[in-house]
């Protein structure tokens, strides 16, 4: 096998299994090759793109599923044929996940804001 083919190989297997070890046996290598592999910068980096690429994917499909969902919630919560308590139980749903949406976000914009902070000192160094 060519060396292109067996970097390509190597990376569906990396992408396909969740493991090292699940990964060398599917492509037909030893695990060093696959850590071989992995030390060469090219190859990570295409490794990596591929991986966020797959991620990027879930989480989009992620995002739309969870808009049904808050939907679904919302006309439970709204609807006044339910339960009383299954209305209840949606408003609570709608609060808690709510909050650590929220939560989450602050999270998130002040590792930003945090990441941008140490990226400038660097910079001034």
């Amino acid at each position: 096998m060519s060396k292109p083919r067996k970097a390509d190989t190597i990376l569906q297997a990396l992408l396909a299994h969740r493991t090292i070890r699940e990964a060398a046996a599917a492509a037909g290598v030893s695990e060093r090759v696959i850590y071989d592999y992995l030390a060469d910068p090219g190859f990570e980096e295409r490794y990596k793109a591929a991986r966020d690429d797959i991620i990027r994917g879930v989480s989009n499909n992620l995002r739309e599923q969870m808009n049904e969902a808050v939907d679904t919630i919302g006309d439970i919560m709204r609807d006044g044929e339910n339960r009383p308590n299954d209305r209840l139980a949606a408003a609570k749903a709608v609060l808690e996940y709510g909050s650590k949406y929220i939560e989450a976000n602050d999270i998130l914009e002040r590792i930003g804001k945090l990441e941008a902070r140490a990226e400038d000192e660097q910079g001034d160094e």
